[in-house]
């Protein structure tokens, strides 16, 4: 099961961490996880390209089965998030369909 904590400061998302898979050898398993790495890598993707936010300015750390991003403090970007929030209306769209394959939690920090 894929395990996903979204980051939130006063309210509005600014990072998140996705871990271990949503199925080993189970074939809808990976086809989730393959939705999910798609939502994320993309997310984090955009917030560099669309609100033009340096890698200087993100906190990314990325492993097998494990990807952690985080705008770090002080940076504020409302493209980012907005992009942010797009990623996380997929994931839930992903998660309400297919509960027994991921979760989300949220966390204000």
């Amino acid at each position: 099961m894929t395990k996903i904590v979204l980051y939130f400061r006063d309210g509005k998302p600014i990072g998140f961490s996705a871990r271990e898979h949503a199925g080993d050898g189970d074939e809808i398993g990976e086809i989730v996880c393959n939705g999910i790495s798609a939502l994320t890598l993309t997310c984090i993707l955009s917030i560099g390209e669309i609100a033009k936010i340096s890698e200087d300015d993100m906190h990314i750390e990325q492993s097998e089965a494990y990807l952690f991003f985080r705008l770090k403090d002080g940076v504020e970007s409302e493209t980012a998030v907005t992009l942010l929030r797009s990623m996380i209306v997929g994931l839930n769209a992903i998660a309400e369909k297919y509960e027994n394959y991921m979760k989300i939690e949220t966390q204000e920090v």
